[in-house]
């Protein structure tokens, strides 16, 4: 086939519809890393300046290398809803160029920010109450001084998805939320949480029942205040890669599922941000509502098997790898891309993508060349 028929926005939603397009659409996973580096700049100015450095240095890369069909996320600012500016207590973080180099992402150190005691917070007062009672702890001072705060985050984001939409580009998230799992997992640390799973599972459960449904309403809500139309549900410790089914079946699953189905009342399209090996759990996934979901992977989970399994029930996202666009050569990206529009474009369901985020350390002319076969190859079936 020559010249593109769809337009961007017509190519994404017939991927994700599962309906034929004229070709596989590509939408890299972008956050200003390797934007700012490109444009000349260390990653601590454009952590100082996201919106003077790092967000025009993440438009500028699109015009250079002649646009994609979708931005993933709109923005890498916090994803807020003034109603509720808190989101609970923060992990210590060293940013760049305080604690990190000046070209290093920033880190985050896991270790215990909620408690036991919290458990039972969360429990009487919610997600929503629980928050806030951090917020009073950590940052003391009149909640409107918090919600101007988040407006603020809020009228930035939206200006910077317009100017996606003013491209013609349509965005996939308006909001990014995580499971009630990757949440506790991530403040009570990997290990701590791993031990109470296996003490007090009764209790775990409790404190997810008390959080999940203030979580629903927040990505909801956020994804309509950014007016966009789908939600970036990020997925990472409930997996096969750490847990055995028996866990995911009990304090993963239940809880993907509810959110999902919320979400898709409100007709908005999760992203299954799945990081690290899913493979084991792919089969459940086709009890989420069908044609409203994208599965996003990140080059561990097995993206032929994601096809076989769930390609006539979801989109299929991804998944060059962050070491092939970093240490590759342009030959062996495109060999990459071509073998995945070939075996799971199979004429619609399928967005190339970048296997997670663009690695700040990628060459350009690999991703370069990712961009080109999205755009240009033409496999046998089309």
């Amino acid at each position: 086939m020559g010249a593109s028929l769809m337009t961007p926005i017509e190519r994404i939603n017939a991927a994700i519809k599962l309906e034929p397009y004229d070709r596989v659409p590509v939408a890299p996973l972008i956050d200003y890393y390797f934007a700012v580096r490109r444009k000349g700049y260390t990653v601590a100015q454009g952590y100082a300046d996201y919106k003077g450095i790092a967000f025009p240095a993440m438009v500028d890369l699109f015009d250079e290398v002649g646009g994609w069909d979708a931005a993933v996320i709109p923005t890498w600012l916090p994803s807020v809803n003034p109603a509720h500016p808190f989101n609970g207590k923060e992990s210590p973080t060293s940013i760049p160029g305080k604690g990190v180099p000046d070209n290093a992402p920033p880190q985050v150190f896991e270790t215990e920010v909620i408690t036991l005691e919290d458990y039972d917070t969360i429990i009487k007062l919610g997600w929503y109450g629980y928050c806030e009672k951090s917020r009073q702890e950590v940052r003391p001072g009149p909640l409107e001084k918090a919600v101007a705060w988040a407006e603020r985050l809020l009228v930035q984001a939206r200006k910077d998805t317009q100017k996606w939409y003013d491209r013609q580009i349509p965005v996939l998230c308006g909001s990014l939320v995580q499971s009630p799992l990757m949440i506790l997992s991530l403040g009570r640390s990997l290990t701590r949480f791993t031990l109470d799973i296996y003490r007090i599972p009764d209790k775990v459960k409790a404190v997810m029942d008390a959080m999940v449904d203030n979580l629903i309403e927040n990505a909801i809500t956020t994804s309509k205040l950014m007016g966009v139309p789908g939600v970036d549900l990020v997925l990472e410790r409930g997996g096969g890669f750490y847990f055995p089914l028996k866990i995911f079946e009990r304090f993963e699953m239940p809880y993907i599922k509810k959110m999902v189905d919320a979400f898709a009342r409100e007709g908005l399209v999760t992203m299954l941000h799945f990081d690290q090996n899913w493979t084991l759990n792919l089969p459940y996934f086709v009890d989420l509502p069908k044609k409203m979901c994208i599965c996003e992977l990140d080059g561990k989970t097995n993206i032929f098997e994601a096809k076989r399994i769930l390609g006539k029930h979801m989109c299929i996202m991804g998944d060059v790898p962050a070491g092939l666009l970093s240490l590759g050569t342009p030959q062996e990206v495109e060999r990459y891309c071509k073998k995945l529009i070939d075996e799971i474009g199979n004429d619609t369901g399928f967005i190339l993508s970048t296997g997670c985020s663009l690695p700040l350390d990628a060459k350009f002319e690999n991703f370069k060349t990712m961009i080109d076969i999205g755009k240009n190859y033409r496999a046998p079936w089309m």
